[in-house]
């Protein structure tokens, strides 16, 4: 059975059904009482981290992340030996799935990411990149020759015609595979890294975006998305706001960001009724943005210990921009950009929206100096002053 089709079987069941049916397996071939508290402890861990998923949709992946994490918290011995047997069992018995070993050197690659502080998604990408290369050839990645791996990319590219982007984080997991965990000199590949493509982002005016966050009628998401705008906010770092981050007395937000780069960001007045008006409606002592299950009430909000999937943001952001009647075509992240853009439009400086934003190097915040209005006019001013003279050249 396929692992797509066993995520669309999972889909009609809550995870309390999934975990009878767990429990029932586990009584079936005769675990004990002790045995099967275990595993259960160890599959409503699991289950507790997914996002957007059950146990019954989750990717094998999805599983073996879980347990690299748990080791790299600092479980015990005996914490993770129930996980990894209880999670095996899951996907053998209930879900009818081979769990295959992770090879040696996957299992090197992954620590190597770990000691780096790659995140979860990075290590999964670019374990994936090299398991892409190795069905490639049908053998282990550390056999090949440096003329096979750049045929490989010559397929991605020519072949394939795959995008630049799919082809670059190729690039970088294999290109890390290859330097890092196997030691080997990557220039007698000849690969290159693809040319950036450089495409300005689509800007929303004010008014645009107070029209896409008026349709939007659930207090948590309007909440969530306004909040995206007044602080600039990548979409994850929204959905993971701590009842603690917000700092009243100063004005001010503790951002968890990328890369486990914190930040303080000015928290506007004007958007604090609508965030006690978010959290007065369910209390959650913990998140601010709390993720309600299917059919989910307050109450199942101030008792979930996970935030708001990212998934159900984006399609409320996607509903709400469509019966805005915004003919620009834009996503969550384009509250980041316009955030960006008006800022430098009243004055505040590119170094201060660096901070803001989060961004490592003020180059990558530079180009929102080419989007705004105010500087394209002022430019255009001068440039019309400038030029004056050239009118008296006319035969």
């Amino acid at each position: 059975m396929s692992e797509q089709s066993n995520r669309e079987n999972g889909k009609g069941q809550s995870v309390l059904e999934q975990r009878a049916e767990f429990q029932f397996e586990m009584a079936k071939v005769g675990y004990v009482v002790g045995t099967q508290a275990a595993y259960l402890r160890a599959f409503d861990a699991f289950a507790k981290r997914l996002d957007r998923k059950t146990p019954a949709s989750a990717t094998l992946t999805e599983a073996r992340r879980h347990l690299t994490e748990l080791k790299q918290s600092g479980a015990s011995t005996t914490a993770y030996s129930h996980a990894a047997a209880a999670l095996r069992f899951f996907f053998e018995a209930v879900r009818g799935m081979e769990w295959k070993p992770t090879s040696a050197l996957q299992k090197r690659m992954i620590e190597d990411m770990a000691l780096r502080g790659f995140a979860s998604r990075t290590q999964d990408s670019y374990v994936r990149s090299v398991s892409g290369l190795a069905g490639y050839y049908n053998r282990s990645p550390d056999l090949l020759s440096e003329e096979e791996i750049r045929k490989y990319f010559v397929y991605l590219t020519c072949e394939r015609k795959l995008a630049r982007p799919t082809v670059t984080i190729a690039l970088c997991g294999i290109k890390f595979f290859y330097v890092t965990t196997l030691k080997r000199d990557w220039s007698l590949t000849g690969v290159p890294v693809p040319k950036r493509e450089k495409f300005l982002p689509v800007i929303l005016s004010q008014k645009e975006v107070h029209t896409i966050l008026s349709k939007i009628r659930i207090v948590r998401h309007s909440a969530c998305l306004g909040l995206t705008y007044a602080c600039g906010l990548r979409l994850n770092e929204a959905c993971n706001v701590k009842v603690t981050d917000i700092d009243r007395e100063r004005g001010l937000l503790h951002v968890r960001g990328k890369g486990s780069k914190d930040r303080y960001v000015p928290l506007p007045p004007s958007i604090m009724p609508l965030l006690d008006k978010c959290w007065l409606s369910h209390r959650n002592p913990t998140w601010l943005f709390p993720w309600v299950g299917r059919g989910g009430s307050g109450r199942h909000s101030q008792l979930s210990d996970r935030h708001v999937p990212k998934g159900s943001v984006q399609q409320v952001f996607r509903k709400a921009y469509l019966e805005s009647g915004v003919s620009k075509k834009v996503s969550v992240h384009s509250l980041r950009h316009a955030y960006a853009t008006h800022l430098l439009e009243a004055g505040v400086s590119l170094r201060q929206i660096q901070v803001w934003l989060g961004h490592s190097s003020p180059t990558m915040t530079a180009h929102y100096a080419r989007l705004t209005k105010v500087s394209t006019q002022a430019a255009g001013k001068i440039l019309e002053t400038l030029m004056d003279d050239l009118g008296d050249l006319t035969p």
